[in-house]
């Protein structure tokens, strides 16, 4: 949904999905890597995104009749010795005896996962870790583990396996040789990953999996309250913000998000409440200044948006469209140079942005500069975007100006009908052709 003002361009009203909450997580890591060692989570996990392994129905029967259980998901961690057959071998010994050791079974799931399942909900870390240890031994190679138990929710043993794999994903973001527990986290990023491929319904059934075993858990509610505002569920949308503030009032992503939400409602005085509590609180997300900025902009609050604007620039410097609006709000605060140095680092950035385009063209004829300069900006912002009012009114004042009536004319009506009315320049144009028009059968009657 883009902004209304003909001039600026900049994309949809997006909004801000969850900071990294990995930190939180239960998670060993023997090898000693930093687990802290991603301060901002991507959506995507460290490793790339793979469907979900099948579980043999052998190892399912096998594990249905058992009334609790832990199980792990074991991948080997990339490194340049993983081709060995010996290593495939010493693993698969060490899970034999851990197997055998705690009355389990274990199996090889595909490539270099494997699995193993004991009759026991005793701590799972603290037998992977020994786990990890025997084949330290054996091996220079390292593994990463995912662990969970059964019972836990709702969740069947099928779906347990599965749990142990979405545990592994989560140690993928902490290096090589980490354990990781299921939990919330666990899921917050499987339902980011169904996020990120388009399969929100799948993402929001993974949400409220995750809110079940963190209720109070920001980041999985705020991610929640995404997926139902794209899905065009705003009331529900708006009340899962509304819990996440209730928890945490100066939380910047919801506060902006419900702001997006109340712009997309029509309410921008509460849009842009929302978006300036979320700035005090968080001045490092380069959509918050940038919204306010474009805010103030639609009002001509120019002064007030400047300052704005070049906050959002510091934080992203190479979008073009913020450098646009910066460049207007400085033309009409009476600084045209400035204005014309922040529209062409918008074209530097992106030379087909139409709006810095027009708007060089219209400063520059201003100053009485090359019209020939003048008439190629203003014509390419028009070819880029033919169905903009204001670059063909632009247009249509520059072949007024050196009298070229007839496409000046042109231009003036097809401004108009896009919405910008020219009638005043169209009746005089009119006239004035006409009395061209008199004047001529005059001096040939």
């Amino acid at each position: 949904m883009p902004f209304r003002h003909v001039e600026e361009h900049t994309g949809s009203r997006s909004f801000l999905h969850a900071k990294p909450d990995c930190a939180s997580a239960d998670r060993t890591n023997p090898s000693g890597h930093d687990t802290a060692q991603f301060p901002y989570r991507t959506s995507m996990p460290a490793e790339p995104f793979a469907p979900p392994p099948e579980v043999a129905e052998t190892i399912l029967e096998h594990v249905t009749p058992w009334p609790q259980f832990s199980a792990w998901a074991i991948r080997v961690d990339k490194s340049t010795g993983t081709e060995h057959a010996g290593l495939h071998a010493a693993i698969c010994n060490c899970l034999r005896l851990h197997a055998e050791a705690g009355e389990g079974i274990w199996f090889h799931w595909k490539d270099w996962l494997y699995a193993c399942i004991l009759p026991t909900t005793t701590p799972s870390a603290e037998s992977a870790q020994r786990f990890q240890a025997d084949l330290a031994e054996q091996r220079a190679e390292t593994v990463s583990i995912g662990v969970t138990h059964f019972p836990l929710l709702e969740f069947d043993p099928a779906q347990t396996l599965l749990n142990s794999w979405k545990a592994l994903n989560h140690a993928a973001f902490f290096g090589s040789g980490c354990i990781v527990a299921f939990d919330a986290v666990s899921l917050n990023i499987s339902a980011d990953n169904h996020y990120q491929v388009g399969r929100v319904a799948e993402a929001v059934t993974e949400y409220r999996l995750a809110l079940d075993l963190d209720p109070t858990n920001v980041n999985v509610l705020n991610s929640l309250g995404v997926c139902l505002a794209e899905t065009g569920d705003r009331v529900n949308a708006a009340e899962v913000f509304q819990q996440v503030l209730a928890i945490d009032p100066n939380e910047a992503m919801a506060l902006y998000n419900l702001g997006i939400l109340r712009l997309m409602d029509g309410d921008e005085q509460q849009a842009l409440s929302l978006f300036q509590q979320a700035y005090a609180t968080d001045s490092e997300w380069f959509e918050i200044p940038l919204q306010i900025g474009k805010l103030l902009t639609e009002r001509k609050a120019y002064a007030d948006a400047i300052p704005l604007l070049e906050a959002a620039i510091a934080l992203r410097g190479d979008f073009s469209p913020v450098h646009s609006m910066l460049g207007r709000c400085l033309a009409c605060t009476g600084k045209s140079q400035e204005a014309i140095a922040a529209y062409k680092r918008a074209v530097k950035i992106n030379p087909n942005d139409a709006a810095a385009l027009s708007a060089l063209g219209a400063l520059y004829d201003a100053r009485n500069e090359n019209r020939d300069v003048c008439f190629t900006f203003c014509r390419q912002s028009v070819a880029l975007d033919p169905n903009n009012g204001l670059y063909r009114l632009r247009l249509a004042r520059l072949y007024h100006k050196h009298d070229r009536l007839n496409q000046a004319l042109a231009e003036y009506r097809r401004a108009t009908e896009l919405g910008c009315d020219a009638s005043p320049q169209i009746s005089k144009i009119t006239s004035q052709l006409a009395s061209h028009d008199d004047k001529t059968k005059c001096c040939t009657g």
